[in-house]
């Protein structure tokens, strides 16, 4: 199960939560930067279609991507910047990202990451 980590960034909100970024698929968004979305973690609908969001897939995997409709009813495809988009994905859940945050990881937080399920 991935942990929402709280904002190291000054969020007033307890409804706000963020995920840190790992990998190179999504252009200049770059990795150890933190993702910051909504902890209400509601079902996919239209008005993400074309933003940027974290989506947990139901084989279980949460993932940094631009949101389409699938070819599939009630599926969605995930597409990064670069690589190729994983399509008709069923989806548990997807919120709009509402802030990122450049971040560099130091070694103890890459430490702390690894042992955490954490976006791709």
């Amino acid at each position: 199960m991935n942990k929402v980590m709280m904002s190291p960034a000054a969020f007033v909100s307890r409804s706000v939560g963020a995920f840190s970024v790992r990998g190179y698929q999504m252009g200049a968004i770059r990795d150890g930067w933190w993702a910051f979305i909504s902890t209400r973690r509601g079902k996919p609908n239209d008005d993400l279609i074309d933003e940027l969001c974290i989506a947990r897939t139901k084989s279980g995997r949460t993932l940094l991507r631009f949101l389409r409709k699938g070819r599939k009813q009630g599926t969605w495809d995930l597409v990064p910047v670069t690589g190729e988009p994983l399509l008709d994905q069923e989806l548990e859940w997807a919120e709009r990202v509402i802030w990122l945050e450049p971040h560099r990881l130091t070694h103890s937080e890459i430490d702390a990451l690894q042992e955490l399920d954490i976006v791709e």
